[in-house]
């Protein structure tokens, strides 16, 4: 008798998108074409080719990591923010639609000769985004984390935008530095939220902030007009139901023209306000 080895036939890429009900279709796209190396318009045009051993093994263990909770950028290594792709790992946060709004509102306000610092800088992303939009101003970022300024560096090294990077818990290495706008998107949620177990792929100390949350946002408001020219602009992103209480810490603060500003869906995400001494 002869051995007959049983092969088993890959499935084509439209059969293993159908096969994984807990993904969504975009999910599947993005993984055929992170492993396939074709973009996305080429796996619709190409559904019926089939993968080969490789591919089917990559996605089976990158499709069962996304269903066990892992962000799907950190399985590509990057994601897109302000239409530019960054790298992320799990050492930083996962760049969000809403802080995009953040970035808007910075180059709003952004006029010549406007010195800027994006404290607890993360992946880079809004640093960088500005730093895109407005190459000529001076951009300085902060984060506390070794790890984070690795990405933050080489996401402004990918974007070919010139950024200071300094490792510093908010402004404790800073002595007689000042900045004319100050940004941040800080970590803002309670310990206790229930939201918080979605996120437990991410970087804690990122994410977790003491007093309810407030309690990033509130050193950043205390200590930013030490830093700041008169006049001088601070942004802060915030959680879904924190705009009335950083409206009143800033204005406690001595800020004026304290105003909230709402993202796509309606919610008040960013608090910024004026100081001038």
């Amino acid at each position: 008798m002869s051995n007959e080895k049983n092969s088993v036939i890959a499935p084509t890429f439209d059969e293993w998108r159908r096969g994984k009900a807990g993904l969504t279709r975009l999910e599947c796209d993005l993984l055929l074409s992170h492993v396939t190396h074709m973009s996305r318009s080429q796996i619709v045009a190409r559904a019926n080719r089939r993968l080969n051993c490789a591919q089917l093994s990559q996605l089976e263990t990158l499709g069962r990591a996304l269903s066990e909770g892992t962000p799907l950028a950190y399985l590509l290594g990057e994601k897109e923010f302000f239409g530019l792709s960054f790298d992320v790992n799990p050492a930083v946060l996962v760049p969000r639609p809403e802080t995009e709004l953040l970035v808007e509102l910075a180059i709003e306000r952004i006029e010549p000769g406007t010195q800027l610092l994006d404290a607890g800088t993360g992946s880079g992303a809004i640093a960088v985004a500005i730093a895109r939009a407005q190459p000529k101003i001076q951009i300085d970022a902060c984060d506390t984390s070794t790890s984070a300024l690795n990405v933050a560096r080489a996401n402004a090294q990918k974007h070919r935008v010139q950024i200071n990077f300094y490792e510093s818990n908010w402004f404790a290495h800073f002595h007689d530095h000042k900045w004319h706008m100050i940004v941040s998107n800080p970590p803002y949620i309670a310990a206790e939220d229930p939201h918080l177990a979605a996120l437990a792929a991410e970087p804690r100390l990122a994410l977790v902030a003491a007093n309810n949350g407030l309690a990033a946002l509130t050193q950043l408001i205390e200590q930013s007009p030490n830093f700041l020219h008169q006049p001088g602009w601070l942004l802060l992103e915030h959680g879904y139901d924190q705009a009335a209480s950083v409206r009143r810490l800033m204005t406690q603060r001595g800020f004026v023209e304290v105003k909230s500003m709402t993202d796509l869906g309606g919610i008040e995400r960013v608090t910024m306000g004026q100081w001038h001494g």
